[in-house]
């Protein structure tokens, strides 16, 4: 059943003593003076969340939702909402504050929200941005009413990551106007030398990490620097488990089973054992010749790889690294530009990842957390999650970043993951459930799984392990098996 708030239009009215008796007689619940809702379970304060417009705009229709509560969610970490109105006044309500500060009411550019009880005022994007550009008293920064020179930065950096240039030139002449409207003339100055130095017009100093970061040439994407933060935090608390590395064995073998099952991820698919005799021989199949080489190149980098564990330990030797790798991995297809970072937006699905523009940037935000991960698994998880976000190339991103991923082991002398065929949903589900919501327990136990997997296949022989992959389905498809190994 739909819950609704029923507002009486003034005390004196003869609907406000009908609500009055309603709530004595407990089919209603009092939320503020004038307004009650027949919500009689949920608490009161998730019900003022919920319909925190309505309430505004039977409680104080006269003002206008202004400042911090202007950009982003009106309500502030400290519980208030922020407003402009004809007077100064502050009004609690069960779980927050209305905090209304004297001043200019609404202009033809502001928005205005229809809702049940009535519309509500708010501040236009303009406007907002030159109000938390305002003076800030409070000590505490959740409880300003403003967000201030770092937060408007971070506000800009973000239309330009997502609108471009011409949408920060818009807004800056908009902002000049309503300046002038509202007496606001040295606050639109302000952005006015803000969005210059963001666009690299004039100079001044910048303050917010993301705005820096473009003033530097090294923008970046904020929502994957967020997931990485959240990664770094719950890959430090609990990382999955990797065994160590067994000596012995054939090098070559090892190598030729990751590059074959890391190729097959992306859709280069052939027999085990054809694929084994292109490595073998160094010989491209007859009709699939740039298949063939992508098993050879990635063969050939793990092996790199394998003989010199050492993860880099600058962002500059990693971003050659991965360069390297992907020239290696891609060496025969010139059209996809080999080690060279991607010139032209790339998606898989509906997963659309990292603008060309910010792609170093947020390698070097991510690369951030990999150098600063104590946990070696966590470090090794962090440096393929980074390249997988951010998918800096036009091809080869999953086997560069699956390269990275094991470099990072092997140099903890941690075994190298091998991910089989009949485990790909599982990996990219994963994958996905971290890229879109941020959600990286999957990941977490997807990742153990395979590392046992990958501890328990012996290298001696080609025939010993092609009989283990069998036998655990490996090779099957996720819809023909599921992978069986001993614990």
């Amino acid at each position: 059943m739909d819950m609704a708030l029923h507002v009486a239009p003034s005390s004196s009215d003869p609907a406000s003593r009908r609500l009055r008796r309603q709530a004595e007689a407990g089919s209603l619940r009092r939320i503020t003076a004038g307004v009650y809702t027949d919500d009689l379970t949920s608490p009161l304060d998730a019900v003022v969340r919920r319909e925190l417009l309505p309430i505004l705009a039977a409680v104080v229709p006269e003002a206008m939702i202004s400042h911090r509560s202007a950009l982003g969610t009106p309500i502030s970490p400290a519980g208030s909402v922020h407003l402009t109105g004809p007077y100064r006044r502050e009004l609690k309500l069960p779980g927050l504050r209305l905090v209304i500060r004297k001043g200019p009411g609404p202009l033809a550019s502001d928005i205005r929200v229809p809702t049940r009880t009535g519309a509500v005022q708010h501040s236009s994007l303009p406007r907002a941005l030159l109000e938390n550009l305002a003076i800030a008293r409070a000590r505490d920064p959740a409880e300003r009413h403003v967000i201030g020179q770092a937060g408007v930065e971070g506000k800009l950096e973000s239309l330009l990551a997502t609108q471009g240039e011409t949408a920060l030139n818009r807004l800056r002449d908009d902002a000049n106007a309503v300046g002038q409207a509202l007496g606001l003339e040295a606050e639109a100055a302000k952005l006015d030398r803000l969005i210059g130095a963001l666009l690299g017009t004039r100079p001044g100093k910048l303050v917010h990490p993301a705005a820096v970061a473009r003033q530097q040439g090294f923008a970046y994407d904020l929502r994957r620097a967020d997931l990485f933060a959240r990664a770094a935090e719950s890959l430090a608390a609990s990382s999955p488990s990797v065994p160590p590395a067994t000596s012995g064995g054939d090098v070559e073998l090892r190598a030729f089973a990751e590059s074959y099952f890391s190729n097959y991820i992306e859709g280069t698919e052939f027999e085990i054992e054809e694929a084994h005799t292109i490595v073998a021989t160094r010989q491209a199949l007859a009709y699939r010749e740039d298949d063939s080489h992508d098993v050879i190149g990635t063969f050939n980098a793990i092996l790199d790889s394998m003989a010199r564990p050492v993860f880099p330990t600058s962002f500059d030797a990693f971003t050659a690294q991965l360069q390297s790798w992907n020239s290696q991995v891609l060496f025969s297809r010139s059209s996809k530009r080999p080690g060279h970072w991607k010139e032209r937006a790339n998606r898989a699905g509906s997963t659309e990842f990292v603008d060309p523009a910010l792609v170093r940037g947020t390698l070097a935000k991510g690369f951030e957390y990999v150098v600063q991960a104590q946990d070696p698994v966590a470090k090794a998880a962090l440096a393929m999650l980074v390249v997988l976000e951010v998918h800096p190339f036009t091809d080869g991103n999953g086997r560069t970043a699956r390269l990275a991923l094991n470099l990072a082991l092997s140099a903890a002398g941690l075994v190298r993951i091998i991910v089989p065929t009949v485990f790909r949903e599982d990996y990219v589900l994963t994958l996905k459930a971290f890229s879109n919501d941020g959600h990286i327990e999957p990941f977490i136990r997807m990742m153990a799984r395979v590392a046992r997997f990958s501890a328990w296949l012996d290298f001696a022989s080609k025939t010993t392990l092609f009989g283990q992959l069998e036998r655990s389905n490996a090779l099957k498809s996720p819809l023909e098996g599921k992978l069986t190994f001993p614990a």
